[in-house]
């Protein structure tokens, strides 16, 4: 069909087509186990098929090296990219693909074998030696020479196409820091079978906004997930959850009701269900739940929130009024 919008085509085939990453634990990570995707990357492209299609089932992903994740969404093989990209000015300037809501604030840290250290100081300044496995296609490299020129420190950078070749490498020795962000880089320390023997570096070399990607020549669909990702924190903002959103439906009134019922128009005009909200949390959850759930104090990771928390606690996270 010519000049067929990306919600019109993902209606047609029933399916959404999303780009993942390669593997990592906590973000987007296949449960061979299972036979399914899990992980935070994973919940946010959950809700975009919840608000379009009515079911979290209904999403094929693809997993894609660093390298083709911006073309895939640039030709059209896929309808959206959840896999940890990092906002920056080249890529929005180059590839032809728009960046939505910020929904993960971290940055690139570094991880070395505890007899790396020449002394007993978490610095990258004091580890013997510098042979740095960091992903192909990312923004680590430039991030990597930028910090290690600034310290006027040497270091041997090597590239991967996939997590999976890094974290051999370094397990066998070939490297002897891994550069990822921290959030990705808790979730391969986890794999390793000497996990406590790794120390993550206090060494912050990034400071970045994460955030799922869309083609650029959809405006509709650009502002269509845009508002399904406020959705989740807006949620959390006004305390409903997937344990209380029956109840909280039937007695919201003022702004919660608003943010509950959104106007059956509007949400014609973006090509989402009407209901598209309400369902979003009672499946899925609010921002906090998702995090907590594959990343935070219920996951294998157990992160702190850090910057991702709420703005009222001190956090980035905020999202413009649904009114």
């Amino acid at each position: 069909m010519l000049n067929q919008t990306v919600i019109e085509r993902i209606r047609q085939h029933d399916v959404l087509n999303v780009g993942v990453s390669l593997g990592f634990k906590g973000l987007s990570f296949r449960n061979v186990l299972h036979n399914c995707w899990e992980g935070f990357d994973i919940d946010l492209a959950r809700a975009v098929a919840v608000a379009v299609l009515g079911d979290v089932g209904k999403i094929h992903y693809m997993p894609l090296q660093s390298g083709d994740r911006f073309r895939a969404l640039r030709d059209g093989v896929i309808d959206l990219g959840s896999f940890n990209s990092s906002i920056t000015f080249q890529r929005e300037s180059e590839s032809e693909v728009s960046f939505v809501h910020p929904m993960l604030f971290d940055g690139e840290v570094l991880m070395t074998p505890a007899g790396n250290l020449l002394e007993p100081v978490e610095q990258v300044k004091y580890t013997r030696e510098r042979r740095i496995a960091a992903m192909r296609g990312s923004t680590t490299e430039e991030n990597l020479k930028r910090y290690f020129g600034n310290l006027n420190l040497s270091c041997e950078i090597r590239l991967f196409d996939s997590p999976a070749q890094a974290r051999q490498a370094y397990q066998l020795g070939e490297c002897n820091i891994y550069c990822l962000d921290s959030y990705l880089l808790a979730g391969e320390r986890a794999q390793l079978k000497d996990k406590e023997a790794h120390i993550i570096l206090q060494d912050r070399i990034s400071l970045e906004a994460m955030s799922p990607a869309v083609s650029s020549h959809d405006t509709q669909w650009l502002k269509a997930v845009t508002w399904i990702m406020r959705t989740l924190i807006e949620a959390e903002n006004l305390q409903v959850t997937s344990k209380n959103i029956l109840e909280m439906s039937q007695e919201a009134t003022g702004y919660l009701r608003t943010f509950l019922y959104p106007s059956e128009q509007h949400c014609k005009n973006l090509g989402l269900r009407p209901d598209f909200i309400r369902a979003i949390i009672h499946q899925i959850g609010n921002y906090g739940e998702i995090f907590q759930r594959n990343l935070g104090k219920y996951s294998e990771l157990n992160q702190e929130r850090r910057d991702n928390n709420l703005w009222s606690q001190g956090g980035m996270l905020y999202s413009p009024l649904f009114i």
